[in-house]
């Protein structure tokens, strides 16, 4: 029995640590000897699609930022995607009708993917860009993200989407976690092609566009899946900037994870991930996706473990109270909105409510318990 309680203490941590640092560090390696790829000059016909539920505290805002971005207007089609809401939204949109936004009032409220799936079906563009309503493009982002299209290889793009952590409870472990992602996305673009794309800014081709099921709960990464099937590339631009009000409260982030872990489970049960045929795309989602998905199974298995290594040693000593100092410092930050703002509490506890999330999302999933559309979050104001 001694015997199991290694493999599973060593198979864990060897999950963990490939997980935490050992994926990000191959990219960067591979990423020094590998070329980099050089973004072109091109202005299509671009789509703008904003779907829209009961956002009219932003969409006033977010359409004179998107009539204000620095591209021809005459190549950009403007389309607000109303699910089904019942304040203002509509009207605000209509009202821009002579700047030549279109509004498509969807009625009953069916959820995101149905709605991208009917815009996507009007849009006339020969690029689809697609956005939250809550985010507000820097002027040059769209000119950025076209000019990539240029090589054919190029499937999908996405930028820096900035969030307002700093109006957050939990502003510093957020913070923290986009840095890190931000460069292995930069590495990841750079050898071969991005996970998925950041579903606050994207754009890609209309082509390569399929309807997704009207129940998908992540349909920014059911369609970076599109593009990665159909043998196509999508890239990271770090010069494409944004910004996004984020959820202010920790348990509204705890929500959202729970969602996004949920859909999780439908992306794995429909088969929408890269195929084994295509060994780098396949390394890439098994690393940087799977096994970071499976943190709830490696986490627990990890301190059992350990737990019932104590009487081994030291070092079994000393990974144990790690552990357990971990979690009572993630617990001080639950505890405490005044102490989560230090870094050293901040980072703990963000990933621990991220782990935690992921644990009941991915319950939810198996059991098919998370509904297609939500209530919409408080948000902090963006920058």
């Amino acid at each position: 029995m001694e015997m199991f309680w290694f493999i599973l203490f060593w198979g864990s941590a060897v999950a963990l640590a490939y997980m935490l640092v050992g994926y990000s560090a191959v990219l960067l390696l591979v990423g020094r000897v590998t070329p980099g790829r050089v973004r072109g000059q091109c202005e299509p016909m671009v789509s703008l699609i904003i779907p829209a539920h009961n956002e009219e505290s932003v969409l006033q805002e977010k359409l004179e930022n998107s009539l204000a971005i620095d591209y021809p207007s005459e190549k950009l089609e403007i389309l607000v995607a109303s699910d089904g809401s019942i304040d203002r939204t509509a009207e605000i949109a209509a009202s821009f009708a002579d700047q030549g936004v279109q509004l498509l009032d969807m009625q009953p409220r069916r959820g995101k993917a149905s709605v991208l799936n009917d815009a996507a079906a009007a849009a006339q563009g020969d690029l689809l860009f697609m956005c939250d309503a809550n985010v507000m493009f820097a002027p040059k982002a769209l000119k950025n993200l076209a000019g990539w299209f240029t090589d054919e290889q190029v499937g999908a793009a996405t930028g820096v989407v900035e969030l307002a952590s700093e109006e957050s409870n939990f502003g510093h472990g957020e913070s923290f976690y986009y840095q890190l992602e931000r460069a292995i996305q930069v590495a990841e673009s750079r050898i071969g092609s991005m996970m998925g794309v950041d579903g606050g800014m994207y754009v890609m081709r209309k082509s390569l566009f399929r309807p997704i099921p009207a129940d998908s709960l992540l349909d920014d990464f059911a369609i970076s899946m599109q593009v990665l099937r159909q043998g196509r590339r999508i890239v990271f631009d770090p010069d494409a900037h944004a910004n996004e009000c984020g959820t202010p409260k920790a348990i509204q982030e705890f929500r959202r994870r729970v969602r996004m872990a949920a859909g999780v489970v439908q992306v794995l049960a429909r088969g929408h991930f890269p195929s084994p045929r295509n060994p780098i795309l396949f390394w890439q989602f098994l690393s940087h996706k799977l096994v970071r998905w499976l943190g709830p199974v490696w986490l627990p298995a990890l301190l059992v473990a350990n737990w019932m290594l104590w009487s081994q040693g030291w070092f079994y000593q000393f990974c144990l109270v790690a552990q357990l100092l971990t979690y009572a410092v993630a617990g001080i930050g639950a505890l405490s909105v005044r102490l989560r703002d230090r870094r050293w509490i901040a980072i703990p506890f963000y990933f621990v409510l991220s782990q935690v999330a992921m644990a009941v999302g991915l319950v939810r999933g198996v059991f098919r318990l998370q509904k297609v559309t939500w209530a919409q979050a408080e948000r902090a104001q963006a920058r």
